[in-house]
C-alpha cells in the first residue's frame, strides 16, 4: 500500500506528494489535525531556553575557569547551537508560529543567522529534499555524490579519523562549503542581503565595542566549527545514510529513526530530532508531538515491521561500518507505554 500525506492540515508545511514507500500506516484526519496544531509559547519557550542556556554556560565557564571545564562547555554550547538549528527547522516549516511573517523573521534573525546561514535559502533545499528525498533529485545526495565521506559501510578507522577531524575543526571548511552550495540554490532578494549582512555588521561591531571578540571566538566560534559540525555529519548518517534496503524497497525505508539515551538527547540528538521517519511521514507535525506521533505509528499494523529503528547512535555508527546491532524497537522501549492516546479534536486548526 502506498501512502500519500492527503490528510495533511496544512498545503505548504510539508506534503510533497508521493515519495514512495511500503509502510503501509495512516492517521485520521482528527489524529493528524491535533498532532499538528501549532502552540506559539511552547515554541517560544524553547527558544529562550536554549540561549539562556548558551548565556549561563558561557558565564559559569569564564567565572570558574579550567581547560577541563571550557572543552565541556564547548561541546554543550554546540549541542545548543544544533537545538537552536532544529528549531530553525521547524521554522523553516512553518511549524514555530502562526502567523508566517513572525514564524519566518524568528527563523532567520533568531534562529539561522547566528550559525551563518539563512532559513529562506534552507527551506528551498530542504523541501527539495522531502519531495524527491533519495532520489537522483534530492539535493542533498546530489551535494555527497561522488564524495568517500558518504560511501556506506566504511572501515571503522576511517570513520573515527572523520569523527575526530569533525571534532578539533580539521573538516570546519567542509561545513562553511556546504553552506555556500545551499545558499547559491536560492535568489536572495537585494533588500533581504541588505538585512542580513547589516546583521552581522550590527552584531560585531556591538561585540567589538563590548571588548567581546575573544569571548565570541571562543564560546561561539569554536563550538560551531567543531562539536555542531561533528553531530551534524552524525545526524545525516542517522537519517539516511548506512541503512539496508531490500530489493524493490523504496524511499522511505532509506530513512532512520534512532532511538536516543538520555545524554544523546543533549548533547548530540536535542527537540526529537531523532525521529526522523515521522517527520518525513507528517512534516507539518511539530517537534515537541514527535515522540507521541511515534508512539502511535508504532501501534500501527506494517509500521513497526518496515521502519528502520536504531537503537541509540552509537548503534548508528556501528551500522555506518558494517556492524548490526539490534535494531527494532519497541514502544515500551520508547516510554510509549506512557504516552496517551492524543483526544480526536475535529475543530482543532493548524
Amino acid at each position: 500500500m502506498n501512502y500519500r500525506t492527503a490528510t495533511e492540515p496544512s498545503s505548504d508545511a510539508g506534503r510533497y506528494g508521493d515519495a514512495g514507500t511500503n509502510i503501509p500506516v495512516k492517521l485520521t484526519k482528527e489524529e493528524l489535525t491535533e498532532l499538528s496544531t501549532i502552540k506559539p509559547l511552547i515554541a517560544c519557550m524553547h527558544v529562550a531556553a536554549e540561549w539562556a542556556l548558551i548565556v549561563a554556560t558561557i558565564y559559569l565557564c569564564h567565572r570558574y575557569w579550567n581547560p577541563m571545564l571550557y572543552i565541556l562547555a564547548v561541546a554543550f554550547i554546540g549541542s545548543r547551537q544544533h537545538a537552536l538549528l532544529v528549531l530553525m527547522h521547524d521554522g523553516v516549516h512553518y511549524r514555530l508560529l502562526r502567523n508566517r511573517r513572525l514564524n519566518d523573521w524568528m527563523s532567520e534573525v533568531v534562529l539561522a543567522w547566528p550559525h551563518l546561514v539563512s532559513a529562506r535559502q534552507y527551506r528551498k533545499n530542504h523541501f527539495g529534499h522531502h519531495k524527491y528525498l533519495n532520489t537522483a533529485d534530492d539535493p542533498d545526495l546530489k551535494r555527497r555524490a561522488g564524495d568517500a565521506a558518504w560511501v556506506f559501510p566504511q572501515a571503522a578507522p576511517n570513520m573515527a579519523k572523520m569523527l575526530f577531524r569533525d571534532a578539533v575543526g580539521l573538516n570546519a571548511p567542509a561545513m562553511l562549503k556546504l553552506a555556500a552550495s545551499v545558499a547559491a540554490a536560492d535568489s536572495v532578494p537585494a533588500g533581504f542581503l541588505a538585512l542580513r549582512y547589516g546583521f552581522y555588521a550590527v552584531a560585531l561591531g556591538i561585540i567589538a565595542y563590548a571588548g567581546a571578540l575573544e569571548g565570541f571566538a571562543l564560546y561561539w566560534i569554536v563550538p560551531m566549527f567543531t562539536w555542531l559540525v561533528m553531530i551534524m555529519r552524525i545526524r545525516s548518517i542517522a537519517e539516511h545514510h548506512a541503512i539496508d534496503t531490500g530489493e524493490g524497497q523504496t524511499s522511505y525505508p532509506r530513512t532512520r529513526t534512532t532511538q536516543a539515551t538520555l545524554i544523546e538527547r543533549i548533547f548530540l540528538a536535542p527537540k526529537n530530532v531523532n525521529y526522523h521517519i515521522e517527520h518525513h511521514f507528517f512534516p507539518s507535525v511539530p517537534f515537541y508531538r514527535l515522540p507521541e506521533l511515534h508512539a502511535i505509528l508504532m501501534s500501527k499494523p506494517g509500521y513497526r515491521e518496515g521502519a528502520h529503528v536504531t537503537r541509540t547512535y552509537w548503534g548508528v555508527l556501528e551500522e555506518s561500518v558494517g556492524r548490526t546491532p539490534s535494531r527494532r524497537a519497541s514502544v515500551r522501549a520508547e516510554g510509549g507505554s506512557n504516552i496517551k492516546p492524543i483526544q480526536r479534536v475535529a475543530e482543532a486548526t493548524v
